[in-house]
């Protein structure tokens, strides 16, 4: 383990990077248990336990190649800043906005135009860049505290099985070589903004992938799962999606689910 001396302005926190991890999750939760608070973030090169959204679901990449982190959130944290509590559904889009912008920076950073590259949010925790994910996100709570693990594509040239046709890097999608520990400054800077600011639900909104489009959208995993077609209308304030299903008469909100798209954009 190691101190980066990388400025942190969440709580001006330390940020430990590690060469190795199970995963950055499991290790922010040890150091909660050794006193860790709000603020902390826990990087690596590599994990050999790294976890997505659902069960089944892990995250591989070859090493030094993503940005795989991890940031302790506390409510109490933020309120000593000034800053409302953050409703628990916007809690993983503020954080895959705070990515989305951070890529779009770091790229603007080589060229000089932030229309480069157009990345977006995938409700309710992952970002895309075209129609590929280059980010996922995945929030928990522990301790009454909550862990905001992301991991960020950079460098990777290829992907294996089914991920070659549905994945990306920020590298195979804008060209652009960007150092995962050169992107973590970047978006710990637009999570902390993020956290505070009245207008994020909007700004999110903003970038939502499939908006106003045609989507399928599973309530669980098939084939327990419900499965609905229909319109994603937008985002509600609380972060919830707000969906209009095809033949009803009024929308509908959903608190949880994977989406599907239906339209080619």
């Amino acid at each position: 383990m190691k101190k980066e001396k990388i400025y942190n302005p969440i709580a001006n926190a330390p940020i430990y990077t590690y060469p190795e991890l199970d995963s950055t999750m499991l290790e922010a939760e040890r150091l909660i248990r050794k006193g860790a608070g709000h603020g902390t973030v826990v990087v690596c090169e590599h994990q050999t336990a790294g976890r997505g959204r659902g069960e089944d679901s892990v995250w591989e990449a070859e090493r030094a190649s993503s940005l795989l982190a991890t940031v302790v959130l506390s409510p109490e944290g933020e309120r000593t800043t000034g800053c409302a509590p953050v409703e628990p559904l916007l809690l993983p889009l503020i954080t895959g906005l705070a990515v989305a912008e951070a890529v779009e920076a770091a790229v603007a950073a080589r060229v000089g135009d932030q229309a480069q590259v157009n990345v977006r949010i995938k409700w309710p925790n992952d970002v895309f860049i075209g129609r590929r994910k280059v980010a996922g996100v995945l929030c928990r709570g522990r301790a009454g505290l909550v862990l905001a693990g992301f991991g960020v594509n950079c460098l990777q040239t290829s992907f294996h099985g089914d991920l070659e046709t549905t994945a990306a890097s920020v590298l195979s999608a804008t060209g652009f070589h960007i150092n995962p520990l050169e992107l973590l400054p970047l978006v710990l800077r637009r999570l902390s903004t993020g956290l505070c600011e009245r207008d994020v639900p909007a700004r999110i909104e903003s970038r939502l992938l499939g908006r106003g489009q045609q989507i399928a959208i599973a309530t669980s995993p098939a084939p327990e799962g419900t499965q609905f077609n229909g319109t994603l209308l937008g985002l509600d304030s609380d972060g919830a999606l707000l969906f209009q299903p095809t033949g009803a008469q009024g929308p509908m909100r959903m608190i949880s689910g994977r989406i599907t798209l239906l339209d080619n954009e």
